[in-house]
């Protein structure tokens, strides 16, 4: 099982595909627990940035709202893992990171990079300087590709929870990214 540590920018996506992070609010409606192929792990740090996801008003559908992002179900079900910097080879490479990182960008590739784990970003910095430090990263279109496959979601499933990430979270992965055609195809499905 591969380890993945997440930054904040995968982690408000994760979060707003509605499927592969559960929120507390949506423990009720869910039957089954949610599945990912790998476990994930984010640093408190990384937790602390990513604040909300948009959500409809229950007030006005049409509208969204920011929504704080509550990661205590993902927590209990296991399927992301608490982490911190921890030792002086990780404190040092994290300051020589936030140089050229945002905190929570240099906690998770300081952590990757120690502990040989693999890093979860969208940030073309972070990417870079991760492949530089010959840390393995996926992007959230391979992220979601990943867990679509795992638990054999449908056409309709995948358009979904892109379309909820793409809502929630507005994101659009860039057309050079890896699987960014696999995400665009879904995406015009319905």
């Amino acid at each position: 099982m591969t380890d993945i540590v997440v930054d904040a920018c995968c982690l408000i996506n994760l979060v707003a595909s509605g499927n592969i992070l559960p929120t507390s609010t949506e423990m009720g409606k869910k039957s089954k627990k949610a599945s990912f192929p790998g476990t994930l792990h984010v640093p408190e740090i990384v937790a602390n940035e990513a604040l909300y996801i948009l959500q409809p008003d229950s007030d006005d559908p049409s509208a969204l709202i920011k929504t704080p992002i509550d990661l205590s179900a993902s927590r209990e079900q296991r399927l992301l893992l608490d982490c911190n910097i921890e030792g002086i080879e990780e404190s040092s490479l994290f300051v020589q990171l936030a140089v050229r990182l945002d905190d929570g960008e240099a906690a998770s590739l300081a952590i990757a990079k120690n502990r040989s784990w693999t890093l979860a970003t969208d940030d073309r910095v972070a990417a870079t300087l991760a492949a530089e430090l010959s840390v393995v990263v996926l992007n959230t279109p391979e992220l979601v590709k990943l867990w679509a496959d795992h638990v054999g979601a449908n056409a309709r499933q995948i358009h979904k929870t892109i379309h909820s990430i793409q809502t929630n979270a507005k994101f659009v992965p860039r057309q050079e990214s890896r699987e960014a055609e696999w995400w665009q195809r879904h995406s015009q499905r319905k």
